[in-house]
């Protein structure tokens, strides 16, 4: 009997339906990517969509309302501690985000620096080499003048 052969993929089926026993295997991320791009080409027609980049969370604005903020645990209830707890927590996460956007912004901050000054020391490298450029080219004596010269004597 012969052996059967492959189906070509559709997209309801399985992944490892249509393959053949010698390709099942744990695949390495280098063959799940080609196979990947494989049927992407198969199906060259079709749109591909590609996703958005991740947008940052916004910080909601709640605002705590704290009502009768106990200045010592006597008279304290069972529950209090529970709420001092997660007051305490919401406010260190909101201190912690803050210090992240605060180094956010500063690393931003440099590496905008570092650009503009790579950008201005090429730019002055540029300059300069195209100013030699120019003094050797105006140094240079006019070869075609010359011969044009020498062809109309």
């Amino acid at each position: 009997m012969a052996s059967p052969e492959p189906k070509e993929p559709t997209k309801d089926d399985d992944n490892k339906e249509w393959m053949t026993p010698a390709q099942r295997h744990n695949m390495t991320e280098t063959e799940k990517r080609q196979r990947q791009l494989d049927r992407m080409f198969a199906k060259i027609d079709t749109p591909v969509i590609i996703p958005e980049a991740k947008r940052e969370k916004k910080e909601h604005k709640v605002k705590d309302f704290v009502n009768n903020v106990s200045g010592s645990s006597a008279g304290a209830g069972s529950g209090d501690f529970h709420v001092y707890r997660a007051l305490r927590r919401r406010e260190y996460t909101r201190l912690g985000n803050m210090e992240a956007e605060e180094r956010r912004e500063r690393e931003d901050q440099a590496y905008k620096d570092a650009m503009a000054r790579k950008k201005a020391e090429s730019e002055e490298r540029t300059a300069k080499k195209r100013a030699r450029r120019q003094k050797r080219k105006q140094a240079k004596p006019d070869d075609n003048n010359a011969k044009k010269q020498k062809t109309e004597e």
